[in-house]
């Protein structure tokens, strides 16, 4: 593709040069000067077809790397012969995010539910502060697109009295 968009340009540039060769302006206001020695047109245009002679010359360099590292990559994979499982790939490259960073289970908490229906719906807490018959559940933890966010429950006597979220 790269090949034929240079080969394209160098086409045009070719035909431009041979308009200029033969004397035929390529566009009406751009006349040789009488008595230069040579058109300034024909020399802006032998300097463009030198540089994309350049370019095409430097991108055929790299996609011949490029290919070279692809056929190395594939051949080595092929080697082991071992391609792992899409659930493998899955669990390689998403981690499953705590029950408490999604942000519609917090929606379920609410006033008066107790400790053990908290963590059915949001999970362990990641540390828990106790003093008498007051707690404080932390949830606290990096999530994806919005970075470390913390979130925090308090109970008294073993029921929700007070709910903070995570800004998601």
């Amino acid at each position: 593709m790269l090949r034929m968009v240079g080969t394209g340009a160098l086409g045009v540039m070719a035909l431009c040069i041979s308009q200029l060769c033969s004397g035929q302006a390529v566009s009406g206001s751009n006349q040789t000067v009488p008595g230069s020695k040579r058109d300034s047109r024909l020399e802006a245009a032998e300097a463009d077809v030198s540089l994309l002679k350049r370019l095409v010359k430097e991108q055929d360099r790299r996609i011949a790397e490029l290919e070279k590292t692809v056929k190395s990559l594939q051949s080595s994979s092929s080697a082991t012969n071992e391609k792992p499982t899409a659930h493998e790939l899955d669990k390689s490259i998403f981690k499953p995010a705590a029950r408490w960073q999604n942000p519609l289970a917090w929606t379920q908490i609410r006033k008066g539910i107790s400790r053990a229906q908290v963590e059915e719906i949001l999970g362990t807490p990641t540390s828990v502060e106790s003093v008498v018959d007051y707690q404080t559940l932390f949830y606290k933890g990096d999530v994806a697109g919005s970075g470390a966010v913390s979130g925090v429950i308090k109970l008294t006597d073993d029921r929700v009295s007070e709910i903070s979220p995570p800004a998601f």
